[in-house]
């Protein structure tokens, strides 16, 4: 089973999340969120070979894979987005700024 390493940073503006992910297509990946959660899945898949080889050692992990990440701070998740380069996934989800995370209603 191949299970992507993950960061979660905070910056002042928004939550980075870095994902590794050497030799996964960007094709072969998916993000959803639906709060507080962010869900990444997709597969590694193995790399075709020579038929005629026989592996001596296989310490490389492929399939399928799942991570959620609970997200405890809100988001705008209509402005996030990803990229995907170098076998590095960098996923930005900015914060709702404060004056709309907390609506007062005026008491008569």
């Amino acid at each position: 089973m191949y299970l992507p390493q993950i960061d979660v940073c905070e910056r002042a503006e928004e939550i980075v999340i870095l994902v590794e992910m050497p030799g996964v297509e960007r094709n072969d990946v998916a993000i959803s969120w639906k709060e507080p959660v962010l869900t990444i899945s997709g597969q590694k898949r193995q790399q075709p070979d020579d038929s005629n080889a026989r592996y001596m050692c296989v310490e490389r992990s492929y399939g399928s894979f799942r991570r959620e990440i609970a997200i405890g701070i809100p988001i705008d998740y209509k402005k996030a987005r990803a990229e995907l380069k170098n076998g590095l996934m960098k996923i930005h989800l900015p914060k709702v700024p404060a004056e709309k995370v907390h609506d007062t209603i005026p008491i008569e």
